[in-house]
């Protein structure tokens, strides 16, 4: 649910690298163009010439574009939209007519959560309006959309779990440097609510029926990336449904498909 067209990774590598790991669809994320450089015809691109095996965000300046142009991305073939780097908390009034917008489109929504590269177009961003903690409040209010928090909202992940408990709509993937220092108790004990604990989610799902796989790295390193996902479901012994949830069944669902 989380990976980039950069340098390493073309459409071709990606496709030959999933194809030998038996991944069966990615999501690719592009980058605004105003956020050089940008690539979302690259990845429209790449949905094109690989239609079975990639599918594609939009990336989305929300301080340059508006909800006018969601229409234009959602008809060349964008089945959502990747949000980085705002000039304002990511739940400041003057964002939600473009949450509206891709909600009454049925365009999923991906945040950029938590701490960013400070290198180039990112350089100057302010970490802080990336918290996850304003993911509750559009999700709240707005529970059309489905929202995806990437990273889990490193650092702040105690955030990012008790908003994902609350809202239905809300889900997160754990790409990243998350799986890197994190142990699998901590984790565990992060996301520890089940339908049967005195302490549900309003849907009655388990905690782990909202976390996604995503990569986010070169095509080289994406078997590290699954290790590392498999080391955490082995660590807190995760049951082997919660494992199909989080590798394919809750995607699948997200994406509509079979």
């Amino acid at each position: 649910m989380h990976q980039h067209l950069i340098k390493e990774n073309s459409a071709d590598v990606l496709a030959e690298t999933y194809a030998r790991l038996g991944v069966e669809k990615a999501v690719l994320v592009g980058v605004p163009a105003s956020q050089i450089p940008g690539d979302n015809e690259a990845v429209l691109a790449a949905t094109r010439k690989y239609p079975k095996l990639f599918l594609g965000l939009a990336g989305f300046d929300l301080d340059k574009m508006t909800a006018a142009d969601l229409p234009g991305f959602h008809d060349a073939g964008f089945i959502g939209v990747k949000f980085i780097g705002p000039g304002k908390a990511y739940n400041d009034p003057s964002y939600f007519p473009v949450y509206e917008k891709a909600a009454a489109l049925r365009m999923i929504a991906l945040f950029h959560l938590g701490i960013v590269a400070n290198s180039g177009p990112w350089r100057g961003c302010d970490s802080n309006l990336m918290r996850p903690i304003h993911l509750d409040h559009i999700a709240r209010n707005i529970p059309e959309l489905t929202l995806i928090g990437a990273h889990l909202g490193n650092p702040w992940s105690d955030e990012a779990a008790m908003a994902c408990r609350w809202n239905p709509n809300l889900f997160f993937d754990l790409s990243g440097s998350l799986l890197k220092y994190r142990s699998p108790e901590y984790l565990g004990d992060l996301l520890w609510w089940t339908p049967a604990s005195a302490y549900k989610s309003p849907d009655r799902t388990d905690a782990w029926q909202k976390i996604l796989f995503g990569s986010d790295v070169p095509a080289a390193r994406i078997p590290e990336v699954i290790k590392d996902y498999e080391n955490l479901m082995d660590g807190i012994k995760m049951r082997p449904e919660l494992r199909e949830a989080v590798w394919h069944g809750t995607a699948a669902r997200l994406l509509g498909l079979k």
